[in-house]
């Protein structure tokens, strides 16, 4: 494993996620050949002149830099800001995907959805604390919202495609 890393600031819930997500210890060493993976081979560059090499800081997740033959971390071990925030938002939206999976189905169930919530929490290595489950439950509201808007419209267009 590498041990060149980019250190990313997150909110815990997603930190706790990925960290369990990927075998609960940091650095965290992305699957190769996933889009995350392939984003860091290709937008990792060598450390600017004059820029320090950044160290682990207080919520910050260490992601180890894959190696590849073609494009060792040793020497490509940089990851400007933009980049940072690209990769942060491929994650977020891996979450996400997560998330739906699990409680989409289930929820038309009818059970309760913050005891979903919970057990999506547990399963997923993410410890409550205090604010934790209401975040989750606001990202799961919106994917619903945004599901059900694309839902309707199919159906209106359906249904005006019979007239």
């Amino acid at each position: 494993m590498s041990q060149f890393c980019i250190y990313l600031k997150m909110p815990t819930y997603l930190r706790q996620w990925l960290i369990h997500r990927h075998g609960g210890c940091e650095p965290i060493s992305l699957v190769r050949g996933s889009a995350e993976s392939d984003f860091l081979k290709k937008s990792t560059v060598k450390l600017p002149d004059g820029i320090i090499p950044p160290t682990q800081q207080e919520g910050e997740v260490a992601i180890a830099i894959p190696y590849y033959k073609s494009h060792d971390p040793r020497t490509y071990n940089y990851l400007s800001d933009i980049g940072k925030n690209c990769l942060l938002q491929m994650l977020k939206n891996d979450f996400k995907v997560d998330l739906w999976e699990y409680l989409h189905d289930i929820d038309r169930c009818g059970s309760e959805l913050n005891a979903l919530i919970y057990q999506f929490m547990e399963l997923r290595g993410i410890k409550e604390d205090g604010t934790t489950s209401d975040s989750i439950k606001k990202i799961y509201q919106r994917k619903k919202n945004c599901f059900r808007t694309i839902q309707k419209r199919k159906n209106f267009k359906n249904h005006s495609d019979f007239k």
